[in-house]
C-alpha cells in the first residue's frame, strides 16, 4: 500500500486523494486502523463499478483489524438486492438483515462468527423487493443504541446508491469509502452530514503490469493463523483476546472469561529444575499390628455363631430394646403443586412457496395431490391478498431455519411442482411466515384431523402439527394460515369471524419434522 496517511481534503467531504490499500497486508492504513475503531455504526460505502472481490476483501480486512485491536466488531451486509459479501467470505446466506428488520428474527441468532477472523457476519438474508423498507425500519434505533452500550462496532457494508441511505446516515458516526473514481465526492447528498474517515482504493498498477490476483478460495484469502503460545511470542507482541460478548442481546451470549495478563502467564525460569520425587514412606509397625487386630476381630464375628461360641460383645440385643426408627422419606410433591405442563415447541417460521390459485377448490385439490407424492411434507392452503385480489396460496413444510427446508425445496423443484420464476429466484421459494391463527388444540391427531375436515367443508383450510409438552406428552395444534404480518392475514380473519370461531393469532411452533431425504 502507499500513502497510508493521505487525509488531505475538505473537512466536510473528507479526503480528496485515495489511500491505496491491499487487503492481503496484515496492517491497516492509519486512517482506518484498529486503534481508531469506535463503538456504534460506521458506513462502508462501496462503488458498484469497483472490483467486487477487492471491495469484499477490504471490508473483511477492516473488520478483522478492528477485532484484533480489541473492539468487538460486527459486519452487516446491506447490499440487499445483489449480495456477494457472504460468498467472498465462504459462508451461507441464511437469516440476516432482512429477516431481522422485516420478520422479527433474532439479531443474536443471525450474527455468525467468521472462522479464523474473530468478528461476526450478518448476511443480507431473505430477498426483499423493497430494500428501502429495511433501512427505514424503526428497529435501527434500538439496535444501534445496543451496540453503543455494549461498546461494539457495527460496520454497515452498503452500495453508495442504496435507496433510503439517509435513514441509516442519521445513526452513523462516519463513513469509509471503498473504491470509486470520484471518492467521497460521489457520496449522495442525503449523507452529506456524515464525516468521511478515509477513501480506500485498490493498489495502483505498475505500468502494464496488473496487481497480483487474490487467491481463489476464502480459506486461502483468509487463513486461520497458527496458534502461538503467549510465552513464546516476542516481547510486547501478545495481546489478551477480546472478552466474550456479554448477554447484551447484541450477539450470541457467552460466559465472560477472566483473561490472564502476559505477566501472569507461568514461564519457566532459566535455572529451574525438575524437582525430585519424594521418597516413599514405610508403613509403621504399629499400624500393621492394629490392622491385624481388626482383621482377627472381624473373623471372630463371622465364625463365632457358626461354632456355637458365645462372645459377650457379639450377643444379640435384648428383646425389650426397641429397634431404631426408620428414616422418614420426603413426601412426594403432588403434580398439581408443580403446575400444569407447559408447551415446549420450537418456532417454525419457514416454509416453501408452492403455487397460487384463484379458487379454494383448485388450491385444495393441488395440495392433496402433492401430499400423496410427498408424504413427509405438510402442504397447506390459505387466502392472502395480492395486488388487491385475494388468492389461495399453497405452501409446504414447517422448519426452524432455511437450511432445514432446502432438501424439500430441491425435491419440489426436481418434480416440477414449483416455479422459481414466480417469486424471483430459487432462494426466494423459502419464505419466513411466522404467524398463524390457532383454532384448536387436541390430545390426539385423530381429534385434530376431524376438526380440520369439519372446517375444510366450510372453506376454512387448516393444518395440524404436534407440540411437545414439559411432562413428556404431545398435543396437536390446529393452525389456519401462515403470514408475515396481521395485514396479510385479514382474509383469513374475516372467514374465522364469519364462522364465529375465536380469532387468536400466535407464533407457529411445534415439533420440527425430520428432514426429507
Amino acid at each position: 500500500m502507499t500513502d497510508p496517511h493521505a487525509l488531505a481534503g475538505t473537512p466536510d467531504r473528507g479526503p480528496s486523494a485515495p489511500t491505496f490499500f491491499d487487503p492481503s497486508f496484515e496492517r491497516l492504513p492509519a486512517p482506518v486502523s484498529g486503534d481508531s475503531a469506535t463503538p456504534g455504526p460506521v458506513l462502508l460505502l462501496f462503488d458498484r463499478d469497483a472490483d467486487r472481490d477487492w471491495v469484499a476483501d477490504a471490508a473483511v480486512a477492516l473488520a478483522t483489524g478492528w477485532h484484533a485491536a480489541g473492539r468487538r466488531t460486527v459486519l452487516a451486509d446491506l447490499c440487499l438486492d445483489d449480495p456477494f459479501l457472504h460468498e467472498r467470505i465462504g459462508m451461507p446466506n441464511q437469516e440476516g438483515v432482512v429477516d431481522i428488520f422485516l420478520y422479527g428474527a433474532s439479531l443474536a441468532r443471525s450474527a455468525r462468527a467468521v472462522p479464523g477472523r474473530g468478528f461476526y457476519l450478518i448476511s443480507s438474508g431473505t430477498y426483499t423487493p423493497d430494500a428501502g423498507e429495511v433501512l427505514r425500519s424503526p428497529r435501527w434505533e434500538k439496535i444501534v443504541a445496543g451496540f453503543r452500550d455494549a461498546n461494539a462496532a457495527l460496520l454497515l457494508f452498503a452500495p453508495s446508491d442504496a435507496p433510503e441511505l439517509a435513514a441509516i446516515g442519521r445513526f452513523a458516526d462516519d463513513a469509509i469509502v471503498l473504491g470509486g473514481g470520484d471518492g467521497p465526492g460521489a457520496l449522495p447528498a442525503s449523507v452529506a452530514g456524515v464525516a468521511t474517515r478515509a477513501w480506500l482504493a485498490p493498489p495502483r498498477t505498475d505500468g502494464d503490469r496488473a496487481p497480483a490476483a487474490a487467491p481463489a478460495t476464502p480459506a486461502d484469502r483468509f487463513p486461520e493463523p497458527e496458534p502461538v503460545s503467549p510465552w513464546n511470542a516476542p516481547p510486547g507482541s501478545y495481546t489478551p483476546p477480546a472478552p466474550a460478548f456479554e448477554a447484551t442481546g447484541i450477539l450470541p451470549t457467552a460466559a465472560a472469561a477472566a483473561h490472564v495478563p502476559p505477566a501472569g502467564i507461568p514461564a519457566p525460569e532459566a535455572d529451574w529444575r525438575e524437582p525430585e520425587a519424594p521418597k516413599k514412606k514405610r508403613i509403621s509397625p504399629v499400624l500393621l499390628v492394629l490392622l491385624l487386630i481388626v482383621l482377627l476381630a472381624a473373623l471372630a464375628m463371622v465364625l463365632a455363631p457358626r461354632l456355637g461360641i458365645s462372645i459377650p460383645f457379639l450377643a444379640p440385643a435384648a428383646a425389650d430394646e426397641a429397634p431404631a426408627p426408620a428414616p422418614k422419606q420426603a413426601a412426594a410433591v403432588p403434580t398439581a403443586q408443580r403446575g400444569p405442563p407447559q408447551p415446549q415447541g420450537a418456532a417454525l417460521p419457514y416454509s416453501v412457496y408452492v403455487a397460487n390459485y384463484q379458487s379454494f377448490a383448485e388450491a385444495s385439490r393441488f395440495a392433496a395431490q402433492a401430499s400423496g407424492k410427498f408424504s413427509e411434507a405438510r402442504f397447506f392452503v390459505f387466502p392472502e391478498p395480492k395486488d388487491g385480489v385475494v388468492w389461495w396460496r399453497v405452501m409446504a413444510g414447517m422448519a426452524a431455519d432455511t437450511t432445514a427446508v432446502l432438501a424439500l425445496r430441491d425435491r419440489l423443484l426436481a418434480a416440477g411442482l414449483v416455479d422459481e420464476d414466480e417469486v424471483g429466484g430459487r432462494y426466494d421459494l423459502i419464505q419466513s411466515r411466522p404467524l398463524a391463527y390457532e383454532v384448536g388444540e387436541f390430545a390426539t391427531i385423530q381429534e385434530a384431523t376431524a376438526r380440520g375436515e369439519e372446517l375444510a367443508n366450510r372453506e376454512i383450510p387448516v393444518y395440524v402439527t404436534p407440540v411437545p409438552y414439559s411432562d413428556g406428552t404431545e398435543r396437536w395444534k390446529v393452525y389456519a394460515g401462515a403470514y408475515r404480518d396481521s395485514a396479510s392475514a385479514a382474509p383469513m380473519k374475516s372467514k374465522l369471524e364469519s364462522a364465529r370461531i375465536p380469532v387468536k393469532m400466535v407464533e407457529r411452533t411445534g415439533r420440527p419434522p425430520a428432514s426429507p431425504k
